[in-house]
């Protein structure tokens, strides 16, 4: 898989967090800074790297209460890190579909999600992201009730890896037939999905609305 991600390549650059990031995830770091194009799928929560400050540690107090604040903070300081790929217009290209559900549900209160509505907006028109809604009604039977992730190293589709997460592990699939079907899915779930635009003015609107 990738090499093993380049042998650990990346890995003593993410050793420091060890006790907030777990082996199996940082072998993700690893293939995510080798990757030319990222293709998330989120159904619940705004993906790790689309999350502002304060939404993290919010999210924290709910599903980590027993991490002390210097985890926390050191969970932030990766999240942030891990955003540098957004800002990169050399790094990668990124698509998200996010379930409408996942900018509905309150993590921490209302001023917290206003600001992760803006930042959304704000990313989304940045020239190497496409950000996508899954709207409750849309006209589709293709969905998933989990997050996964597609990753692409330069044309070789062969090389394709899907990231799926479970509460407490991983699954790396790089098998030909497993990565054709998360395509397959990924596909449909972008097409059902809000166009670029119309998620923008989305996510632009419902962070207007928390201000009255």
């Amino acid at each position: 898989m990738r090499e093993l991600a380049r042998a650990g390549r990346q890995r003593g650059r993410w050793s420091t967090y060890r006790n907030v990031v777990p082996d199996w995830f940082r072998q993700y770091l690893d293939l995510e800074a080798d990757a030319t194009e990222i293709r998330w799928y989120q159904p619940e929560i705004v993906p790790g790297v689309l999350q502002v400050e304060s939404y993290i540690r919010a999210l924290n107090a709910t599903a980590h209460p027993r991490l002390t604040d210097e985890d926390v903070d050191r969970q932030v300081e990766v999240r942030l890190e891990r955003q540098a790929i957004l800002r990169n217009p050399e790094g990668p290209q990124v698509s998200f579909v996010l379930s409408e559900s996942a900018l509905r549900r309150t993590i921490g209160d209302h001023e917290v999600m206003r600001d992760q509505l803006l930042h959304l907006a704000e990313v989304s028109g940045r020239p190497n992201v496409e950000l996508q809604i899954f709207p409750f009604d849309a006209q589709t039977y293709a969905t998933a009730s989990y997050s996964f992730i597609i990753l692409r190293f330069g044309e070789d589709a062969t090389t394709d890896v899907v990231y799926v997460e479970t509460f407490t592990d991983a699954d790396y699939l790089d098998r030909p037939d497993a990565v054709r079907a998360y395509t397959r899915l990924w596909d449909r779930l972008r097409a059902a999905a809000l166009g670029p635009v119309e998620s923008r003015k989305l996510i632009q609107r419902m962070a207007d609305d928390m201000k009255r």
